[in-house]
């Protein structure tokens, strides 16, 4: 009789490929417009998948999701050796450069280990330990707020409680959410104190809301944009008085929400 070699589990990608009947098994479920959201949903970063065609970047994204899912839900239990050789690419029928990008991103998240044999599942507590890390606080934050568990114009809860959620001091998390107060969806109020959510939130689509400003492309500082018959760079317009929002706010309606320049530039941020 043969036996499995030491320290692999078989992954079969029935075990692993989360279809819609099985989203309550892991934790996902569907957001205030309809996007399906698992805990402090993630995606390849551009620089993982540049190298791959849209179609096969596809299949990256199809394969990194699968394995998350199954990763955080158990399904795949810790110590699993996934061999990208013998199990990922036949079970997905994905070749190796797709399966390494899938890999590639599970590792950036600290949910496997790669080595020259495939990419073992790293345990429990290491797990456990990503969500004090301040990409994670930002990616669930940006959950909570496309999924409406933060409306617009309401105050976040206290600042320590969402911070001990993370096991996180209350210093540490008011860091890991600075990237959505320097875009403009969260503020700071002194009267009444707190932390608000403003209404440029439910102006932006879901996949936008959901992606990190740090994994998109920056604009080129010598880019022009024409506004009252004049073109400037977006770091000159924001030294200008009728500019009304800070450069992160005013770079992310541009980039994340399409706005037309010159009513990013006016509109003030709405509470």
């Amino acid at each position: 009789m043969d036996h499995p070699r030491a320290g692999r589990t078989p992954v079969d990608r029935s075990a692993v490929a989360v279809g819609p009947a099985d989203r309550s098994a892991v934790g996902v479920g569907a957001g205030r417009r309809g996007v399906v959201i698992l805990d402090a949903v993630r995606e390849l970063l551009d620089d993982e998948i540049h190298f791959l065609s849209p179609k096969r970047a596809g299949q990256a994204h199809r394969v990194y999701r699968g394995l998350r899912e199954a990763i955080t839900a158990g399904i795949i239990p810790p110590g699993t050796l996934l061999d990208s050789s013998r199990d990922l690419e036949s079970g997905y029928k994905a070749d190796r450069h797709v399966v390494a990008a899938a890999l590639r991103g599970l590792a950036r998240e600290g949910l496997v280990h790669v080595h020259h044999l495939g990419a073992r599942v790293v345990d429990v507590p290491m797990q456990a330990a990503l969500k004090q890390t301040p990409e994670f606080v930002e990616r669930a934050m940006r959950q909570r707020l496309a999924d409406g568990v933060y409306e617009p114009g309401t105050f976040l809860p206290r600042t320590s409680t969402i911070a001990r959620e993370f096991g996180l001091a209350t210093p540490a998390f008011r860091s890991a959410i600075q990237p959505l107060v320097h875009v403009g969806y969260l503020i700071g109020s002194v009267s009444p104190r707190g932390t608000l959510v403003t209404h440029d939130v439910a102006e932006v689509q879901p996949e936008e809301l959901l992606t990190p400003a740090a994994s998109r492309s920056p604009i080129p500082h010598t880019r022009q944009y024409a506004a009252f018959g004049e073109s400037k760079t977006l770091s000159d317009w924001t030294g200008d008085d009728r500019c009304a929002v800070a450069y992160g706010v005013l770079r992310r309606r541009l980039v994340e929400s399409g706005w037309d320049f010159q009513r990013a530039l006016t509109r003030p941020l709405l509470l």
